[in-house]
């Protein structure tokens, strides 16, 4: 589930922050580039980011958007041990 976005992401998702955590990652990795987090899963693991394809997915308001490139990263939980959350980021979005 999604539990933060900056006023672009939301503005992406065509959502709000209430309804944020409605979101999954895996919804929004399973585009035309057919990546899905299984699969880039183990890479986000060991190298502690992923630098996904070129690729769309639908918003929840289903207007299709686009995107050059996605980067998926680790956060780190306070004690720096532990995973708190997965992290993205989509390069040169826009809507089609």
């Amino acid at each position: 589930m999604c539990i933060y976005a900056n006023h672009a992401g939301l503005t992406m998702l065509e959502t709000t922050t209430e309804n944020l955590q409605s979101i999954t990652v895996d919804s929004l990795l399973d585009g035309s580039n057919n990546v899905s987090l299984d699969v880039v899963l183990p890479t986000i693991m060991q190298q502690g980011y992923a630098i996904l394809p070129p690729g769309y997915y639908l918003s929840l308001m289903n207007r299709c958007v686009s995107y050059e490139q996605a980067v998926v990263w680790v956060v780190q939980a306070p004690d720096g041990g532990s995973i708190h959350c997965l992290a993205l980021a989509f390069i040169n979005w826009s809507f089609i």
